[in-house]
């Protein structure tokens, strides 16, 4: 269901309308001085960006800069903890 927005020309104020179906031409007033001298404007819209995108723009010190806010969920401390930085033992079956 879509938001229009339009301009009163009346009492010059913005006002949001909400379309049940988009087939519909909404003929609305205005809910603040009832007027219905409204002109459609364009409205901005939002996007929403997957994670990977955003994890590509953060700062390349920011990686650093929670590893010194936190020592012990460093990479460094995480791969010692758990010794990733060991091969992995196959077990004999």
């Amino acid at each position: 269901m879509p938001v229009y927005e339009y301009a009163c020309m009346d009492c010059r104020k913005v006002v949001s309308v909400l379309v049940r179906r988009i087939g519909d031409e909404p003929t609305p007033s205005c809910p603040d001085c009832g007027g219905s001298d409204l002109h459609r404007l364009i409205s901005g819209f939002a996007f929403h960006r997957s994670l990977m995108s955003k994890l590509e723009q953060l700062d390349p010190k920011y990686e650093k800069m929670i590893d010194a806010a936190n020592p012990d969920l460093s990479f460094e401390s995480l791969v010692k903890r758990y010794r990733l930085d060991q091969p992995i033992k196959k077990s004999d079956e």
